[in-house]
């Protein structure tokens, strides 16, 4: 399912000022509509800033469980670490690209929806790539970081 209101062009400059108003319309009227149907740790996410998150791991480690582990925020807000484990949950590549050669990648934005009983976590990424975690419930746990780590996060992957 690929995202539907914050696409690869909304980010490339593919829209006019107006178009990419509009898509941020749709997407917050979007959100508030979900909202109220989140349970099961999706209703955590939400509330959750990813933009700008450098993943460090991202893989399914079981048949239906996948895990994300996300440096957040920034100097202004500060930063924290997202523990994301996914039950009941595939992982669906959209736009390959992201990670490629172990490479990290950083999150532009991300949706969130309800399809055929399942949350669908959809996260578009720079420079390329996207991809949907289909899933049933979320555990989600936040603990403090700090921006060196966002640096060297970037240093290591640029040593391989």
């Amino acid at each position: 399912m690929p995202m539907r209101w914050l696409t690869r062009e909304t980010f490339t400059g593919g829209l006019s000022d107006e178009e990419h108003r509009e898509r941020d319309r749709q997407w917050l009227k979007a959100r508030q509509s979900v909202r109220p149907l989140l349970h099961s740790g999706a209703e955590r996410l939400i509330d959750i800033n990813l933009h700008d998150g450098v993943i460090n791991q991202l893989r399914q480690v079981e048949p239906d469980v996948v895990e994300c582990q996300a440096l957040i925020g920034d100097n202004d807000v500060g930063y924290e670490w997202l523990h994301a484990r996914y039950l009941g949950a595939g992982l669906n590549v959209v736009e390959a690209g992201f990670g490629a050669g172990g490479s990290l990648f950083e999150i532009l934005r991300d949706e969130l929806a309800i399809q055929d009983g399942s949350f669908v976590h959809s996260v578009i990424t720079w420079p390329r790539g996207e991809f949907d975690i289909v899933f049933r419930s979320v555990d989600v746990a936040l603990t403090p970081g700090k921006g060196g780590e966002r640096m060297a996060l970037f240093a290591r992957t640029y040593k391989q």
